[in-house]
Parts: structure tokens; C-alpha cells; sequence
């Protein structure tokens, strides 16, 4: 398991604090840690969708791999 550097952490905090904010581009490790902090805000958190979404959608193209 990768550990985030606590600079990368801060940064990555400070990017997605807000739930009405868009977040930033996601990759694999980002969008595991926005869910990880946005979990169980609701579906009013676009951070949490975002990051769902996009999860969601690696998950369906490897698995048709």
C-alpha cells in the first residue's frame, strides 16, 4: 500500500475541501483519497461524485479487459 507523502496529503486536502467545488484532474490514487475524506457527504457533494464516477468508470474498463 502507498503511503502519500504528508505534502502531497496537505495539498490534496487543501484541493478538495470544498463539496460544491469541482475537483481537480483525477487519477487512480486521487480519486481513492477524495473518497476516502468526502465519504458519506451525500449526493450533494461533487467531490464525492467525481471521484465515484470516475472509480466507477476504471472499474468498468478493466473489467471488460
Amino acid at each position: 500500500m502507498d503511503v502519500l507523502a504528508p505534502d502531497t496529503r496537505e495539498l490534496w486536502l487543501m484541493q478538495s475541501r470544498d463539496c460544491a467545488a469541482e475537483p481537480p484532474p483525477l487519477d487512480a490514487a486521487r480519486a481513492r483519497f477524495v473518497l476516502a475524506v468526502h465519504a458519506g457527504h451525500g449526493a450533494g457533494c461533487r467531490q464525492f461524485l467525481a471521484a465515484a464516477a470516475f472509480s466507477y468508470g476504471a472499474y468498468r474498463d478493466t473489467a471488460r479487459a
